[in-house]
């Protein structure tokens, strides 16, 4: 059975939207006909595209010629390389330059407006066809492929079309904050808007002024792909998404009270997607009103027992062979279902269980908390371990707060959890090292907690320890920013400064950015600290905040200067009135 890779209808169709205007179906896939035509003869194609117009056009290219899309789920040259050597003859396209001339330079092809329109010609894919092959993150292990037949993508396209209750014709565009090697980013950011008939932005907005600038050059009602991390700054500004009408959110849960904020603030559904590789999306709901979660049309997802371990079983029209998930999921007679946590990452201590899954998303739903993520220190509490039942061990946390002092936090989750699950240490930091797709490496968080634990900076009377300020490596907003040499952009600093400065001085709410001086660049997981001085001020008067970016070496002691600048702020204001 074949099955065409799109549903455009008109040569005239937006396939894609950007600062350049738009790219029409009759260009963009006699554009893939050209690419594909030109790629190089192999049964394997890794794509390493950074940018979305490039993915889509390298993944179209290879839909035609029948090569199978190899998806690594990181960018860096350990991702690919590892994939060229368990897949020999792979050849490897990108739009960048990746340090190896055996890459198919997909630049020459991204120009759009000197290709001839053509008649429009979607050509069509067997079902069955294995048209990508996923990794999973490796954020426990080595990552573990997962193949995608083409039958498979277009029928979860279709269902989540449905549970989006999209109907055409649809006027609408797709704006995606997600990169498409990932699951939920492929689905969401190419599946979607290709089954659906309607254009994607070209870019991947981070920043909340990219997403407002990105939502103005759709020119049209856009739905927005993100994820939890990526939808709490613009929450934090005064940014206005006027061409907003939904939100789709996955990668992570959700906490409530953020979806509730989202839709408040800017009057649209927000959606949550829950799902995983293995499967594609599987049931969503409407996070700020809905507990319960609603399986796509045609999943269908039971509970049986195997070998006397309850596992449940997801099949369905677009999962070619049903999986066993190692979710526990609690289900009402009209199969809507509650998640309850992962079995693989329940923890046994003191003879007692919770899921480690379920206490990230306690700790994060703490009115207050902007971020948060547990961790599991081995035995000795040195190093990391995958082992997660130990009758003694101690669980770490860290989280992220401009108001909640650790004490606070440690109250709150008291209240939820069994003492045995409390945190010892509970790190206080300004950010989390999440990568692009919003996910934790288990690698990056064991380095953090070392760095945590060795730093010997001022700690308060309950022993927690305040650290010196990172920037992963990681982080999103890095890509892309001086490839092969990167620097962390000014506006990321600014965030991180910002969000100290209320960590430091709660009894403030800043204002305007008045003067800020860069001295020297900051390099990716460089330590730095935030020096923040309140200048004068009486109770409700506008006043300065003087502050400093300072190098931290390895005693956590401020060094050369990176910057420094003052910012208005309002004193004696509370918590609530914070942007």
């Amino acid at each position: 059975m074949m099955l065409p890779i799109a549903s455009f209808l008109s040569p005239d169709d937006a396939v894609l939207l950007g600062p350049d205007g738009e790219v029409s179906a009759g260009v963009f896939f006699a554009r893939a006909r050209d690419l594909a035509d030109a790629l190089p003869d192999a049964p394997f194609i890794i794509n390493l595209s950074e940018s979305r117009v490039g993915f889509m056009l390298g993944f179209a290219a290879a839909l035609i010629r029948r090569q199978t899309s190899l998806l690594p789920s990181g960018q860096g040259r350990g991702d690919w390389e590892q994939l060229a050597e368990q897949y020999p003859g792979a050849s490897i396209i990108s739009d960048r330059d990746i340090g190896t001339p055996d890459a198919f330079d997909l630049k020459p092809y991204l120009a759009m407006g000197d290709a001839s329109p053509r008649a429009l010609h979607i050509p069509g894919v067997p079902a069955e066809f294995i048209a990508a092959i996923l990794f999973t993150s490796g954020s426990t292990g080595k990552p573990t492929a997962h193949a995608k037949s083409w039958g498979q993508l277009s029928r979860g396209a279709a269902n989540t079309m449905a549970a989006l209750l999209w109907t055409q014709p649809m006027r609408h565009a797709v704006l995606g904050s997600v990169p498409p090697q990932h699951m939920f980013g492929l689905e969401s950011t190419v599946m979607l808007p290709w089954h659906a008939g309607i254009p994607v932005h070209v870019n991947k907005p981070l920043l909340p002024s990219d997403i407002e600038i990105a939502l103005f050059q759709c020119g049209r009602p856009c739905w927005w792909m993100t994820t939890p991390v990526h939808l709490r700054p613009p929450l934090q500004t005064t940014t206005a998404l006027a061409e907003l009408v939904g939100v789709v959110a996955s990668t992570m849960s959700l906490p409530t009270a953020l979806a509730a904020a989202t839709e408040a603030r800017w009057q649209v559904p927000v959606v949550e997607i829950y799902g995983s590789t293995e499967t594609g999306a599987l049931a969503t709901r409407r996070t700020a009103t809905e507990t319960w979660w609603t399986p796509l049309p045609g999943v269908e997802l039971t509970q049986q027992s195997n070998g006397g371990v309850s596992q449940i079983r997801a099949a369905g029209s677009h999962i070619d062979v049903p999986v066993l998930l190692t979710d526990e999921l609690s289900f009402k007679s009209d199969g809507r279902f509650l998640w309850l946590g992962r079995a693989a990452d329940m923890l046994k201590i003191g003879g007692k269980r919770a899921s480690l899954s379920a206490l990230n998303q306690w700790i994060a739903e703490i009115p207050g908390v902007d971020d948060a993520v547990y961790f599991v220190p081995d035995a000795s509490g040195d190093a990391a371990s995958h082992d997660n039942a130990h009758p003694t061990r101690r669980l770490a946390a860290f989280y992220v707060s401009s108001t909640l002092m650790p004490e606070q936090v440690l109250t709150a989750l008291r209240a939820r959890v069994d003492p045995v699950f409390v945190p010892r240490p509970l790190f206080r930091v300004t950010c989390l090292p999440r990568n692009a797709n919003g996910k934790f490496v288990h690698a990056t968080l064991a380095e953090l907690f070392l760095k945590m634990k060795q730093d010997d900076g001022a700690t308060s009377s309950a022993g927690f320890a305040e650290p010196p300020l990172v920037v992963s490596s990681s982080h999103p907003a890095l890509q892309g920013h001086f490839p092969g040499n990167p620097i962390v952009p000014g506006i990321v600093i600014l965030s991180c400064v910002a969000h100290d400065i209320e960590r430091q001085l709660p009894q403030i709410v800043l204002g305007t950015l008045l003067t800020m001086r860069f001295h020297k660049p900051l390099l990716p997981d460089q330590p730095f600290k935030v020096i923040a001085e309140l200048r004068g001020g009486r109770e409700g008067e506008i006043e300065r905040v003087h502050v400093e970016v300072r190098e931290a070496d390895s005693r956590s002691t401020p060094g050369t200067l990176i910057a420094a600048g003052q910012w208005a702020c309002r004193v004696g204001a509370n918590a609530d009135e914070r942007a």
